[in-house]
Order: structure tokens, then sequence, then C-alpha cells
């Protein structure tokens, strides 16, 4: 039961990163004739991954006030870039319309997949309640 909350929990991480991606694509739209507009991103996924892909040697905590070896949910956070890199336009600005628009229907299908999955879940758990009753 506590591996369906902890699920809810991390989806749930992901959709407050899938918002704050619309929000940057959508100030990178908004600004793709600014110049010298450099295209702001957020990266959460790959630093994600890379924290659960982490091999730790298991200790055991024989005492409360051990260190725990393993990171949190809440300590992974997603990282705000600015890109830097260079421009083939005049005004200097980096933003490409057809880029922003394919990766703002990228991040609306992976938000609806995310919330498609977390109703999924309070679904399940929801059966298993009524269902508990009888």
């Amino acid at each position: 039961m506590t591996d369906l909350f902890s699920n809810i929990d991390v989806m749930e991480k992901l959709l407050d990163v899938k918002l704050k991606r619309y929000e940057l694509i959508s100030n990178n739209l908004a600004n793709v004739d600014t110049p010298g507009y450099k295209r702001m991103g957020i990266s959460f996924e790959e630093i994600l991954m890379n924290n659960v892909n982490q091999r730790t040697i298991p200790l055991a905590a024989t005492n409360d006030k051990h260190i725990d070896p393993r990171k949190k949910l809440e300590d992974v956070k997603p990282k705000i870039y600015r890109q830097e890199d260079h421009s083939f336009r005049n005004d200097e600005n980096n933003v490409d319309i057809d880029k922003e628009m394919v990766e703002m229907i990228k991040n609306n299908f992976s938000y609806n997949i995310i919330s498609d999955q977390i109703i999924t879940n309070l679904k399940i758990l929801q059966t298993a309640i009524s269902e508990g009753r009888k």
C-alpha cells in the first residue's frame, strides 16, 4: 500500500515539473521575437533517473540517529537553465518556434499520461476500500 502512495508522490512531483516546463516553453514562445532572448528549459527526469540508478552500498541503520544513505524524492530538485548556445539569427535570439511547439506537445502528452496514471491509482485505492467493506 505504501508503494501506491510513493508512486503518487513521484507522479505529483513530475506533474509539478511538467507545469513549470509548460510555463517556460510558453515564455520562450512569447519571446520568440525579443532580441537577445535566450531560451529557458528545465531538467528533472534525467536528474531523477540518475538518482534512481545510482548504486549504493546497503547500510544497516541500527540507530535512529543514523543518516539514511538513500536520497528521498523531496531531495531531488529540478534544474532551470538558460540555454546560452549561439544563435543563427542576427538578433541573437536562440528560440526555435518549431522545436518549442514540439516540446510543448510532448510535455502536454506526458502530463496527460501522468495524470491518467494518478487517477488509475486512486481508483484502485477506492476499489480496495469499497471491496474491503463487503
